[in-house]
């Protein structure tokens, strides 16, 4: 499913070719303030974030711009920025992310701070609607793009915070996404193949992420997408999601290659082929110390997926309506024919836990009484506690091993 961008050949904060699509921050001064930019001008939108890390200080985006091709900023200092006065929109087409904010090699060190910290990023607030932007090269089910809506780019998020290049070294301490509010389809009858983009919030080699208090309605990929990077996932991160909101995307939140101390806790999900989920890409990389915690998870055909896991805790989550449409449709998409409410795949460690969840099937019509609804799929044999769940009528299976 993507995604980690090469960065090191990027010039160092020079504007890119007419020819490149990508808008960079032509300002390389590292004592011009930012400056809130006029509305819908896109060239000072660029240059006060740009201007924003360059001197570490906050910046206030208000008004309506419209994003005619992806934004790259590249991280130097702390970025602060405040767009909970703005909008941003994409224009028909846009392939790409909207939003880039990375760490660049050999560029980052540009204005960097004296003592060689490195850097803290934090977003809040702002509308983002990208339901006219191109799909990436790799969303999900390739075949349900249009011809119309086929990227080249293999990201295209509205807002993705990378903190490292290749493979490294780190340069984002921590990086926090708050109050954003998301829309990758206008219209609550559509579906997330109607969506324009890729995933809404992607975060990847930060040592520390949070995205929290955040909707995200429409979403082609996933809502929230995380990651660690570098060969074997040697750059570990941690991220904690919370009280997000997500409606009618593919994936709700995943994490991918390996980042260990997932927190995912208060999380409304709604309408996905995924619900919650850890997924291994790197042959033989292990995530630890997982935590998924008192989400509610509603019509979704893998409610929670965990893949090559350990030391991994599911408890008190709410997981309801499975055998459910998803994304207007009564068949299990991706699911093999089965609808799951938390699957094991591979499990490890000895500290694992599946305690307190609800587990309801949605039995308000034949066909979906005759759906398989799954409870617990789980594979491997490390030991996990299993205790307090309760289960409505209309399950079929409390617990098997697949």
């Amino acid at each position: 499913m993507k995604k980690i961008k090469l960065l090191g050949f990027l010039s160092i904060a020079l504007s890119l070719s007419a020819t490149s699509g990508l808008a960079q921050a032509v300002q390389n001064s590292c004592t011009k303030k930012p400056f809130n930019p006029a509305s819908g001008n896109y060239s000072q939108l660029v240059e006060a974030l740009q201007r924003a890390t360059n001197t570490g200080v906050p910046v206030t985006i208000t008004g309506d711009f419209t994003i005619s091709k992806p934004i790259t900023i590249v991280v130097r200092k702390d970025l602060t920025v405040n767009a909970s006065g703005a909008s941003f929109t994409s224009a028909a087409g846009l392939d790409g992310d909207m939003f880039s904010i990375d760490a660049v090699k050999s560029a980052s060190d540009q204005c960097r701070y004296s003592n060689k910290r490195n850097a803290n990023v934090s977003w809040e607030g702002g509308y983002f609607e990208f339901s006219k932007s191109d799909n990436s090269a790799v969303v999900p089910i390739q075949s349900l793009v249009p011809s119309s809506r086929q990227g080249v780019q293999k990201t295209g998020d509205a807002l993705s915070i990378r903190g490292a290049w290749t493979n490294g070294p780190q340069r984002i301490d921590n990086a926090l996404v708050d109050g954003v509010l998301m829309r990758g389809t206008l219209g609550s009858d559509k579906v997330f193949s109607d969506a324009g983009g890729d995933s809404g919030v992607f975060m990847s080699s930060v040592k520390r992420g949070e995205v929290r208090n955040s909707e995200f309605y429409g979403i082609r990929d996933a809502g929230i997408y995380v990651s660690a990077n570098g060969q074997n996932a040697n750059m570990r991160s941690e991220y904690h999601l919370i009280n997000n909101v997500i409606k009618r995307a593919y994936d709700g939140i995943s994490s991918k290659r390996g980042a260990d101390g997932i927190v995912m806790r208060g999380n409304e999900i709604v309408d996905t082929a995924v619900g919650l989920s850890i997924k291994q890409n790197l042959p033989g990389r292990v995530a630890s110390n997982i935590t998924i915690e008192n989400n509610e998870i509603n019509r979704s055909v893998r409610g929670i997926l965990l893949e090559n896991t350990r030391n991994s805790k599911v408890n008190g989550n709410t997981i309801i309506n499975l055998g459910g449409k998803v994304a207007g449709s009564e068949s299990a998409l991706g699911g093999g024919g089965k609808y799951r409410g938390v699957t094991f795949e591979n499990l490890g460690g000895t500290l694992n836990q599946m305690r307190n969840n609800n587990f309801s099937a949605d039995g308000s019509t034949s066909q979906r009484r005759n759906k398989t609804v799954i409870a617990l799929s789980k594979q491997g044999n490390a030991p996990i506690s299993i205790t307090g769940n309760t289960y409505n009528s209309y399950i079929d299976i409390r617990s098997v091993n697949e």
